[in-house]
């Protein structure tokens, strides 16, 4: 097995892949719950941007709608929608294959880093294309972040906890 610089690839996953029992060496719950919190919490903050769109598409008196100058809002935000879903679709299934190779943290931090930086871009824009394209970009970044979550919760977790 080839050593890796993942910082996510600590003691207890090494110690996993080389068989000690879990038992003889302790389990770490307090970095394990946290880790989990943590990963949990931006889950939900990555998701609940997808709720708040899509709860606009009925909404023709929004701010949104008009700062964009939708012409048939509940349509323009139904292709905002199925292009933030191909967006993360493609990223997710590349990026996940990614943070097995470079790590985890490698992909999460850039990934939150990039999400944050659109979403407040995004806040900002006056028009749909602008929006779409940095929408587009924001969910490339939650695509990232989703199935390298996963893993990194897998990872922190004890095996009999796995389900």
């Amino acid at each position: 097995m080839t050593e890796t610089s993942d910082p996510a690839k600590s003691g207890r996953l090494r110690d996993r892949e080389n068989g000690v029992a879990e038992e003889s060496k302790g389990w770490d719950t307090k970095y394990e719950w946290k880790a989990i919190a943590l990963l949990t919490a931006g889950f939900g903050l990555v998701g609940l941007d997808r709720w708040v769109i899509t709860d606009l598409a009925g909404a023709k008196a929004s701010t949104m709608v008009a700062d964009l100058h939708l012409s048939n809002p509940p349509a323009d935000i139904g292709n905002m929608v199925a292009v933030l879903g191909i967006a993360w679709g493609v990223a997710a299934l590349f990026m996940g294959n990614l943070s097995d190779r470079i790590g985890r943290r490698k992909v999460l931090v850039p990934a939150l880093v990039i999400f944050s930086v659109m979403s407040a871009f995004s806040g900002m824009t006056g028009a749909l294309m602008a929006m779409l394209g940095m929408r587009a970009l924001m969910k490339m970044a939650e695509g990232a972040y989703c199935p390298t979550s996963f893993a990194t919760v897998a990872e922190a977790s004890k095996p009999s906890r796995r389900g």
